[in-house]
């Protein structure tokens, strides 16, 4: 289903992938141009190794000199792994790359899409390795990062941080918003490209823009904003249909249909079960909940998705066998449970884990492999909006004041 929620997911906001602000986009593309650079100097650096290392640099500067290692912060992650450097001297190059010293999904995954969307990059491929700064990227760290640009030269290839880094943090600092003229840069970006999707890039800041104006948000998808085209808000009300329907069928949240499949599993003690003993051994309410998420869907009449890819998983969760249903799913998933031979097993990412588990428990059970990712936007801090709609529409509205040069009254310490 992964091509369908991507789909889902440019409708609404096209190629701002997962971006939330500002210095995300800055960070990456400073560890281009220093790859770059160490090209020019005769050194092997890849892209993805120049960037990482940078946001890694930054994150733990910005604890270790700015913030204090007391509380985590949205902007900064693996503040538990970094922790352990709190005592030690700025890393090397080769410490800041290793999978020992910060996250291993970073915040630069997510810039992959805007950077070559907004004309930051010249992107033959849709491979991180293959970019290059465009002109633009280069007006854009000339004004956002115009000392780390050259002061971070050295580090990468091997050599020592700045003596005088004050300059240097000021411009990596990811919890800083971005300088008005680098603003103005990141804007050009955004309203550039092909027109449906600059038009629709562009309407959707207009309403996030004017959802900061206003507390109550706009929570129904019965009244279309007036910035969104009648085609821009059909898209978007089928993806949250679709992700609802996910949701309810097998996301992780605690609940969904395939966490009741994985705790009956778990509480029988089985490394089994027979397809056709599953249906009595769950709740009625998580199988009707999927089978009612699927009519709402269909009930629109509306499927962008790649090949009718929504229409057909729709289809399955409606045959009227509950066993039937229920195989459909498991074999689509693949991850936390198996079909096998008629029989339910688990699957590599099976976690054998009851109902009574809290999985939102983010405090003494955070371990290092779940807090190896970049964090997601605050959704707490969102004003209303529709269920079910695309994360990129929080993402925007949080990008939105350093895409405007304007102060975010909203942004939390």
């Amino acid at each position: 289903m992964a091509p369908a929620v991507r789909a889902f997911n440019e409708l609404a906001v096209p190629g701002l992938g997962n971006v939330w602000f500002g210095r995300q986009l800055v960070l990456a593309l400073l560890g281009i141009h220093l790859a770059s650079r160490a090209g020019e100097r005769g050194f092997a650096v890849s892209n993805i190794a120049a960037a990482n290392a940078v946001e890694a640099l930054a994150v733990w500067w910005t604890y270790q000199r700015r913030l204090g290692w007391g509380e985590r912060h949205e902007r900064l992650p693996g503040s538990r792994k970094l922790r352990r450097w709190k005592d030690a001297e700025p890393p090397s190059f080769g410490e800041a790359i290793s999978r020992s010293f910060y996250v291993v999904q970073p915040m630069r995954i997510g810039t992959l899409d805007p950077l070559a969307t907004f004309g930051l990059v010249n992107a033959p491929s849709r491979r991180f390795n293959s970019y290059s700064v465009a002109p633009r990227g280069e007006s854009l760290l000339e004004e956002a990062c115009p000392a780390a640009r050259t002061t971070l030269e050295s580090w990468v290839t091997g050599g020592e941080l700045p003596y005088q880094y004050n300059a240097t943090i000021n411009d990596i600092d990811p919890t800083q918003p971005v300088v008005p003229l680098a603003a103005e840069i990141l804007l050009e970006g955004f309203l550039s490209g092909g027109e449906r999707e600059r038009r629709r890039r562009d309407a959707a800041l207009k309403w996030v823009s004017a959802l900061r104006s206003h507390a109550e948000g706009h929570a129904s998808w019965n009244n279309r904003p007036h910035d969104i085209s009648e085609e821009h808000w059909h898209d978007m009300r089928a993806g949250s249909h679709f992700g609802l329907l996910l949701t309810a069928a097998g996301a992780v949240d605690t609940g969904s249909l395939l966490d009741h499949v994985e705790a009956a599993l778990a509480q029988m003690g089985k490394r089994e079960i027979a397809l056709g003993e599953l249906p009595r051994l769950l709740p009625t309410e998580p199988i009707a909940e999927v089978r009612r998420r699927a009519v709402h869907f269909l009930d629109l009449r509306h499927d962008p998705s790649p090949d009718g890819m929504a229409t057909r998983l729709c289809i399955d969760c409606l045959v009227r066998d509950d066993a039937d249903m229920l195989s459909r799913l498991i074999e689509r998933d693949g991850r936390i449970l198996r079909l096998v031979d008629g029989k339910v097993l688990p699957g590599p990412a099976f976690a054998g884990r009851t109902l009574a588990f809290d999985r939102s428990d983010t405090a003494a059970l955070l371990s290092d492999e779940e807090e190896d990712r970049a964090e997601e936007a605050p959704v707490g801090v969102l004003p209303p909006l529709p269920d079910g709609i695309s994360y990129r529409v929080g993402n925007l509205f949080h990008l939105a004041p350093d895409l405007l040069g304007i102060a975010d009254g909203r942004r939390t310490a």
